[in-house]
This record gives structure tokens, C-alpha cells and sequence, in this order.
């Protein structure tokens, strides 16, 4: 009974090692994702009040790209202003900078003050996305 056992478990070791092996070659992208991400906390305010640069950190796995969306409002404007940017991974261990020039909407403009900025971001390798997030900062609106 003891033989049998021992050799029950050896073959069950054997074929969960191999599984793993084969997951881990089968769904590279199941590791990929959006590591390290934030908005920094002042953004210029440039052409009149109708644009905004904004900036942040963004880590994410190498030999993807990440496509960021960002939306910022201020309420004692009521101004929105809106952008995108584009990234390719480095994945070196350290975040990437990332820029968006986000244009208003309607006629309101942004004024130096606080405002909130939401961010999301979507990592794609081969056409397909291989992970979501979205986060909110609050910022401070500086002249440029």
C-alpha cells in the first residue's frame, strides 16, 4: 500500500509541474498588467484656460502598449477638459512618464485652483487588452 501511495503521489507531482509549465507558456499575458500608477499632483493650465498638462507615472509589463484616457473637471469652473495618450512598455523596473495635453469641452475655462483628474488606463499586446485600471487624483491647476 505505502509503494503505491508514494508512486500516487510522485505521478500527481509530475502531472500538476507539468500543467504549471504549460499555463505559464499558454497565457504569458495572465502576468501582464498595469503595475505602478498615479497622476502627479500639479497640472499647467495653458491657452486661456481651454488646455491642461497633465502628467504621471505608469508602469507596466514590457512588449505592451498602454493607452491612457484622462478626464479632469473643476468645479469651481465647471470647466472639463479631456485627453488620451499612447505608450509603449519598457517594463525596466522603474515607472515611464506619461503626458496628456487634455482639451476642453464647451465654452467654461480652467483656472489656477484644485481640481480632480481620473485616469484610465488599458495595457494591449497582439490587438488584445490585457488589463484595465482607473484611479482619481485630486490636483492643484498652476499657470503655465
Amino acid at each position: 500500500m505505502f509503494h503505491r501511495s508514494a508512486l500516487h503521489t510522485r505521478h500527481l507531482v509530475t502531472v500538476l509541474g507539468a500543467l504549471t509549465l504549460i499555463g505559464t507558456i499558454a497565457t504569458p499575458s495572465a502576468f501582464a498588467r498595469i503595475i505602478r500608477n498615479t497622476i502627479d499632483p500639479v497640472a499647467s493650465v495653458t491657452d486661456k484656460g481651454r488646455h491642461l498638462i497633465v502628467t504621471g507615472p505608469i508602469e507596466c509589463t514590457h512588449g505592451e502598449r498602454v493607452y491612457i484616457q484622462l478626464t479632469v473637471t473643476q468645479r469651481l469652473t465647471g470647466a472639463i477638459a479631456e485627453g488620451r495618450t499612447l505608450l509603449a512598455c519598457d517594463g525596466e523596473g522603474s515607472p515611464q512618464q506619461w503626458i496628456v495635453d487634455a482639451a476642453t469641452h464647451g465654452w467654461e475655462r480652467f483656472q489656477p485652483g484644485p481640481a480632480t483628474a481620473v485616469a484610465s488606463a488599458r495595457t494591449i499586446r497582439r490587438g488584445k487588452t490585457t488589463d484595465a485600471h482607473q484611479w482619481l487624483v485630486g490636483i492643484s491647476l498652476v499657470e503655465e
